[in-house]
């Protein structure tokens, strides 16, 4: 018993059945989908101006994320009251050579596969995109944010008039998210690999309970819907006075514009809104930036609800995707939580390097 916990019973196990998973329901939904051309699903969607430049960052991300932590570990020293030159002794030498040892393994057996589960999930997505154009509910969602809150948040929010300032963070903070989470991930892979672990679990679980989401509630986002209408489907009468009284700022309006340039070259248009792996995502990153030091959590949390705020005020989300999004990410943790705990050797505390 104690085999099959070691072996099975480990956080990162989502993350080799998510890519089981994904590529089950990639070829499952391909052989739906016979006469569709090939979609890269979130990947498209995320990265669709992917060039070696971008590539080029994504390195460049995780030495910052190094140096980072070798300032993190130069201040610490200092805040002690002890020579912050000890952090190059030969001691701690010994002890970031062992743990780069051990980052290269953690790579092979976590880093890796990361990539292989991302594109994999990004496949499965494009196909799912493609299954649900012909079946979406949109007006589902629609009913439920009118039930929630009385109104259509999404273009009922992004009516008002609000500072320049404002709308700057909001687009800065919704845009940026993936970026922030990824050189949060390449802190973390340094700095915490069982911390690092239990979010990459966390994270491609969270991903498949998504899918089985999107899967069942297949629609659109507010703009493409019912703002652009993209293709051309007849709206529910009680959305166009919502829809004919939808005039949103200039900054606002700009980011819409935005949008649509980014998704020109997209054969299908993303139907995974509800719930919002945005907020899902959101929610991670303040988690365990809160286990890695609490300082950081106080600090991401406000970049994360401004980010999530941005997924209604931009019409790209329905209100109830937010709480749907949270439940999904607040699953995801408990479950990788307890994994961690029951594998045995667990430690909080931070390694050396």
């Amino acid at each position: 018993m104690n085999v099959v916990l070691k072996i099975f019973v480990r956080p990162e196990i989502f993350l080799y059945i998510a890519i089981v998973a994904f590529a089950g329901l990639f070829f499952t939904l391909k052989s739906y989908n016979t006469n569709a051309s090939f979609d890269f699903g979130l990947a498209q969607h995320y990265f669709s101006n992917l060039s070696e430049a971008r590539i080029l960052w994504v390195f460049i991300l995780f030495f910052v994320a190094l140096f980072l932590r070798g300032i993190v570990l130069w201040i610490r020293a200092f805040l002690r009251g002890t020579d912050p030159a000890i952090v190059f002794s030969r001691k701690n030498i010994t002890v970031i050579l062992l743990n780069i040892r051990s980052l290269g393994k953690s790579a092979l057996v976590v880093g890796i596969p990361a990539v292989v589960a991302f594109y994999s999930t990004s496949s499965a997505i494009g196909q799912l995109n493609i299954f649900n154009s012909t079946r979406l509910r949109d007006e589902l969602l629609f009913r439920f944010d009118i039930l929630l809150t009385g109104t259509f948040p999404p273009l009922a929010v992004g009516s008002f008039s609000y500072p320049s300032w404002f709308i700057g963070a909001v687009n800065f903070s919704f845009m940026h998210l993936v970026w922030v989470l990824l050189v949060f991930g390449a802190y973390l892979f340094i700095a915490h690999q069982q911390l690092f672990r239990e979010a990459i679990g966390a994270f491609f679980l969270g991903l498949m309970i998504l899918y089985a989401g999107w899967l069942i509630f297949p629609v659109l986002s507010p703009h493409d819907r019912f703002i652009d209408n993209v293709y051309e489907l007849p709206t529910v009468e009680a959305v166009q006075p919502y829809v004919n009284g939808y005039r949103p700022q200039e900054e606002i309006a700009a980011f819409l514009e935005g949008m649509r340039e980014r998704k020109e070259d997209l054969s299908v248009l993303p139907t995974s809104t509800f719930p919002s792996a945005h907020v899902a995502w959101a929610t991670i990153l303040v988690y365990y930036a809160w286990r890695l030091w609490p300082w950081l959590g106080l600090i991401a949390f406000p970049f994360a609800v401004v980010s999530s705020l941005g997924t209604f005020l931009f019409a790209q989300h329905y209100f109830v995707d937010l709480p749907a999004g949270i439940l999904v990410s607040a699953i995801s943790i408990w479950v990788v939580y307890w994994f961690a705990k029951k594998q045995g050797g667990y430690n909080e505390a931070t390694l050396s390097f």
